[in-house]
């Protein structure tokens, strides 16, 4: 695709409510331009990537899909469509706090950082591991959210990085608002179905 999607196209995909054939029907010259000669390709992206989400939202595809499908939207959108886009995935917002949540530790480390408490060697392996986290939390990924919750958990990485750092009050702020995410995020999930933790299950 030459150009990345953007809101426009978006607003006229709504307007036809995904009918092509009735936007080259009615002709709308306007309309039609916005696509850049490209009706045909960006029209039938926003379709599968719609659809895709809802496969996502229902857990119907795997992980692997998921997450490409989530590269794909931001490889060709954006950042406002990425965004809308995102916003129909359900738990998205939640996850985009607990991203957020770690940028905001990630921000405390640095170079002078003791982290012998914490499990790391040296303060950039901690950085290393804590953008990895974000990435894959920013792909709403299941399996990296279990992870970073044991991260959270009392007497773990954060919080002795916070005691040995001088922060554990304001570490006991960003758990507690990574609890109140993760929460929302796993509310009336089972712990195990059919033999799976329910993070198993994209």
């Amino acid at each position: 695709m030459k150009n990345v999607i953007n809101k426009k196209q978006l607003v006229v995909y709504d307007k036809y409510d995904g009918d092509a054939d009735g936007l080259l029907r009615i002709n709308n010259l306007s309309d039609i331009e916005v696509f850049e000669n490209q009706i045909d390709t960006i029209w039938s992206f926003i379709a599968n990537k719609l659809q895709d989400i809802k496969l996502i939202n229902e857990r119907l595809c795997s992980k692997e899909y998921s997450i490409n499908t989530l590269k794909d939207l931001k490889g060709n959108c954006d950042t406002e469509v990425y965004e809308i886009f995102m916003s129909k995935i359900k738990k998205y917002q939640s996850f985009k706090e607990i991203s957020k949540l770690l940028k905001t530790v990630k921000g405390k480390i640095s170079s002078e950082t003791d982290v012998v408490w914490t499990g790391f060697d040296k303060p950039e392996i901690l950085i290393t591991k804590i953008n990895l986290d974000i990435e894959k939390i920013e792909f709403c990924d299941y399996e990296t959210l279990e992870k970073v919750k044991v991260d959270f958990l009392p007497t773990c990485t954060y919080q002795e990085l916070s005691l040995s750092n001088g922060w554990a009050e304001e570490y006991l702020e960003i758990a507690s608002k990574f609890d109140l995410q993760y929460s929302i995020i796993t509310e009336e999930k089972n712990n195990i179905v059919g033999g799976k933790k329910w993070w198993e299950f994209w």
